[in-house]
Order: C-alpha cells, then structure tokens, then sequence
C-alpha cells in the first residue's frame, strides 16, 4: 500500500553498496527508529549497515506523535550533535525547517463518544466528550508524522552520514561464528524483488540490531516465541488514509451552533477518538487533505468476520454511526489499493527482546494497541537506550557486549510493553462496559504516568552522569513510569476495581489512587472533561514526585 502523492522527499539517486561486507552493526529494517539508531552509530565512529527488503518512499502507520517523543528527539539531537534532527521535536520549528516534509498539528487528545444509530449530539456537560492539551500553545504543539515522508528522509540521513544500505534485500539466513572474531554473525542477504535470481551477498558484523516491527525478522531466524497470549488486549484495526474527510469541529458547529467554545484547543488538531460500541476509530489529520483513518475493534466482543472483506466490515461498523457515515460519505481512499487494510491480532510479545550480541527495539519486541499514540515515543526511548549502551562497546578491540545492560534493557522493555498492555486493556473495559465516564478517568491514568515520566526525563537530562552506560541506564526512567512499583500496582488496581464500582465512585477511586503521580490537576477541570493546561511545564510537579522504584 503506498500514498497516492508522490513524496517530497528526493533520495539518492543510486544508493550505493559497499566492497568491504564487514561491519560493526547490522541494522534490519530503515524505518524512522533503525535509521535514527543508524545514523547515530554511524557518526560515533561505527561502522554500519542497513538491509530492508522494500525501499522508501513507502506507507506505514504509527503516526501520532506526544510530549515524551519531543523530549527524547531533543535529547538525542544534542547528545549526538544532530542539528537536522531537532526541529522534529515540534510543529512550528518542523514548518520552519521542513515544509517539504508533510505533518499536523497535534495539540493532545480528544474524545468523542458515539451511540449506535443516534447522531452525534455534544452535550452541554461535555459528558460524551474529553479534550486533554498535551501541549501550551499551537505553535510549540506536538505533531503527526506523514511516515512516507518522515521515514524516507530518516533513512536519507543516515546514508549521508555514511551507513551503507542495502534496500530491496532480504535476510536469507544468519549465523552466529563461535570463534572468538572482530564480527561474530555472518549475514546473507538476497534480493527481495528478484528472489529467483540465486545471488546472494555475504555481509558479517558484530551485533545485530532489529527495526523491522512486525517482520520480527530475528525473532523468526532465532526461534524466539511470541508470548501475545501473556496480554489482555486483544484488538485489531482496519486502517487507510483518507482525502476529503469533513473536519469534525465543523460537524459539530453545524450539529450545535458554538458547541466547540468550551473546547481548550482545536478538536482536529489531535490525536481524535471516536468511542463506538465495537471499539474506537482514529483520525490524524495533516495538514494537507489527507486524513488517517484506523477503526480499532476490541476482539474480545466482536470477532473479525470470514465472509465479510475489509471495506465491508468498515462501512458496515461506521454505517451504524450516522454522523460518522456522513462524514465518510464524502471521503475518499488516497492510497492505490482497492480497500482499507485489515489486520489480524495487533499484540505481539518476543519470549527475548536482547541477547548478548543482537537487540530488538520496542516496536520490533512487541506491540500492544495505538490507542495512547504510545509508538513513536516508545520506538525513540528504545533507540536512546539502545545507542547509549552499544557506545558503550569497543568497535574492535572488545566485541563483548555489555550483558548486564542488555539484560536491563531486556526487562525495561517487556515491562515498558506490559504497563501499556494494562493502560490500554482499562480503557476497552470501560468501552465494553459503554461508559464513556470511566473512560474518561481511567484514560487519567495514561496522562499522570505520561506527565511524571516527562518530569523525571527531564531531571534525568540535566543531572551529571559519569561516563559510564550501565549508571547512566540505571537512572533513566522507563516510559511511562513502568519501573515505578506504586505506579504499576495503581494501575491494576484501579482495572480491578472498574465492573465493580459505579461511574461516579470510580472516578473518585481513581482520583484517589492516582494522587501520587497527579502534577497537572486532573479530575479537576474548570470546565467538565475539558482540559486546557495540562502540559507538564505549565505545572511543574512538587517535590515529592516518585522515584525509580522496581
């Protein structure tokens, strides 16, 4: 599937490949996050490879940007001296430096719940409604990522800074050399578009790094079992993009004359949930007339049918919504495939995420659900852990590979994708249970772990660290505050509770239960469900905010 418009970024005309097949890193797959991690080892002195089976421009999701990806793309830019790297980090500084490359504008989170066969009505309570501001003001706003053109240009970089690309290529097999060498996999590759051809290149490195999300290409060559079963969510999506989608701030004007005055910021300017009985639908809009559009279905209720193809299942599903079939009455696919994509099972789970000698990054080692644009930020904080910890390694002299961090990076991982796991998991219970009031507060327990981990990120920023990667991992904090115990138990605790108590005192059940981490006055808006600073730098938490804590 590929976005109908050509992209704006040029790539190299001829990418070359390299006569010496040796290298200290091999990275498998050039999306935004191997090739951020490739360009950084690159230009600390490494040499390094990338090897993808398709090329770029090319369509991907996963395109929501949040506060905690903007900090950890700032920090990777100064720590690495990447000065083309941060004006990604927010809207009006990306508009400056690359109009050429589309994105939008995403100021935080808006909620809209729907009834079947009744029109969209907002309320004069904003009962049926959440908006929570991830960022102060439009111009130093988050963003959302136009993936063909993000990725494409990500992987530009890092073949101008020196890594040697290896595109339209597949894996064909791996071997781990037992003797002691300066590389110890030796790697070959074929071309993925004329697989009959017999040619195959030999290329050996010393670690081997797995960007390829859900490719899993090491986890299929290594044998590593996917432990889904282990989750609780258990979702799909059917996804495209969109032209001509109606922005749904003017649906609403239209429905109900200044309806939207209350609102903290553009509802569009979002990532935006409409809340239905089968699950929730995304809309991320750019800011050209391409809107991405995901239905997300809880499989725990509604089970994908056999008979039923993609295009139907979707038109079916949001033809039960008559503001949403309206809507969509006038939109049109963009891209070159006759439907939208479905999915099987979104979750996967690697048995292993780290070895002593290869590494998976967060999105390769599993996912859970987009419902918490959890994916961009989870991808970077694993390429900012990952690069400090493979810098840490000799290039030649000593190819032994730091175990004890690699095993640390292992555990943040898995438990960074479990918290996410139980985050999201609440939110389909409260869906199941139609609602949309214990949506809305336990969705609070994803906005106090998103603030507080922004906190903690930004002390762990500004405190001196030795040189040295294993006491610099060991403080910096797990996303989401999932190596935080209290946190974590809050959580469960909180998901337990949901079918037993009633919308009223779950909301203050949850209120307080998470007072500890609450620094940005949730649960008390001025105006009902509208939360119009709850940017953590608006409310610097106080001084007893939680420490790492396993």
């Amino acid at each position: 599937m590929t976005n109908s418009r050509p992209s704006a970024i040029v790539q190299p005309a001829t990418l070359p490949t390299s006569a010496d097949p040796n290298f200290d890193f091999i990275v498998i797959g050039s999306g935004f996050a191997g090739s951020l991690l490739a360009t950084i080892l690159q230009t600390q002195g490494r040499r390094v490879a990338i090897v993808d089976r398709s090329s770029h421009p090319r369509f991907a999701i996963g395109e929501s940007s949040t506060p905690a990806a903007s900090l950890i793309l700032s920090s990777l830019a100064d720590q690495y001296d990447l000065a083309w790297l941060k004006p990604f980090a927010k809207y009006d500084t990306w508009k400056a430096a690359y109009p050429e490359i589309t994105t939008g504008r995403k100021r935080g989170f808006s909620y809209f719940q729907h009834e079947a066969g009744v029109p969209f009505q907002p309320r004069p309570d904003h009962s049926n409604e959440l908006l929570a501001a991830a960022s102060s003001s439009d111009e130093v706003s988050d963003t959302q990522w136009l993936r063909s053109d993000v990725d494409a240009f990500f992987f530009k970089q890092a073949c101008a800074s020196g890594v040697v690309p290896f595109e339209n290529s597949e894996i064909d097999s791996l071997r781990k050399l037992t003797l002691t060498t300066d590389n110890g996999w030796v790697v070959k590759i074929r071309s993925s578009q004329d697989p009959k051809s017999g040619r195959v290149d030999k290329l050996s490195a010393g670690f081997l790094i797995d960007a390829s999300g859900a490719g899993q290409v090491l986890a299929r060559h290594l044998g590593i079992k996917d432990q889904a079963d282990q989750l609780a969510t258990n979702s799909r999506v059917i996804f495209a993009h969109f032209t001509g989608l109606p922005k749904w701030r003017v649906t609403l004007e239209q429905t109900s004359p200044a309806s939207t005055t209350d609102h903290p910021f553009h509802c569009d300017h979002a990532a935006q949930h409409h809340v239905l009985e089968e699950g929730w639908m995304w809309w991320l809009r750019f800011d050209s007339n391409v809107t991405s559009v995901g239905l997300v279905l809880d499989d725990r209720a509604t089970r994908q049918s056999d008979i039923r193809d993609s295009d139907s299942e979707f038109h079916d599903i949001i033809g039960r919504y008559p503001s949403l079939n309206t809507a969509f009455a006038t939109a049109s696919l963009t891209n070159t495939t006759a439907m939208p994509i479905r999915t099987k099972r979104l979750q996967r789970l690697a048995a292993q995420i780290a070895g002593d000698d290869w590494a998976m990054l967060p999105h390769t080692a599993g996912f859970i659900d987009p419902l918490h644009s959890t994916g961009i930020a989870h991808s970077l904080a694993g390429v900012e852990r990952l690069a400090s910890i493979l810098l840490a390694r000799k290039p030649a002299a000593d190819i032994s590979a730091p175990a004890p961090m690699l095993q640390l990076y292992d555990s943040v991982v898995r438990e960074e994708l479990t918290l996410i796991d139980q985050l999201v998991v609440g939110c389909y219970d409260a869906i199941a249970e139609r609602s949309f009031r214990k949506l809305a507060a336990f969705t609070m327990c994803y906005f106090a772990a998103a603030t507080t981990w922004e906190h903690r990120q930004l002390n762990c920023a500004s405190s001196p660290f030795p040189e040295n990667a294993s006491r610099l991992e060991s403080h910096r904090p797990a996303l989401l505050c999932a190596d935080v115990t209290e946190f974590r138990a809050a959580v469960s605790n909180l998901r337990g509770r949901l079918p037993h108590e009633s919308d009223e005192s779950f909301e203050q059940l949850c209120k307080e239960t998470l007072a500890p981490f609450n620094h940005v006055d949730l649960f008390e808006p001025p105006i009902p469900n509208m939360y119009g600073a709850t940017a953590l730098l608006e409310h610097p938490p106080s001084n007893n905010e939680h420490s790492t804590s396993k």
